[in-house]
């Protein structure tokens, strides 16, 4: 019976190790500046946060 409940806690500790995650959240994860003529200098800044219970490494970054 010991091994039994041992075995359990066990596996349970397991998976919730392997189910941990960072994930992120956006407040808006896209943004529209309308009409835009040549040359002007545009500038958005999108807020996020980890939402999940690892740490959240962004590692590369590019502009669309």
């Amino acid at each position: 019976m010991r091994v039994t409940v041992a075995c359990v806690v066990i596996l349970l500790i397991t998976c919730s190790i392997a189910f941990a995650s960072a994930e992120i959240f956006f407040d808006d994860d896209t943004y529209d500046f309308g009409d835009v003529n040549q040359g002007d200098v545009l500038e958005h800044t999108f807020t996020f946060k980890n939402i999940g219970d690892q740490t959240l490494v962004i590692e590369k970054v590019t502009a669309s």
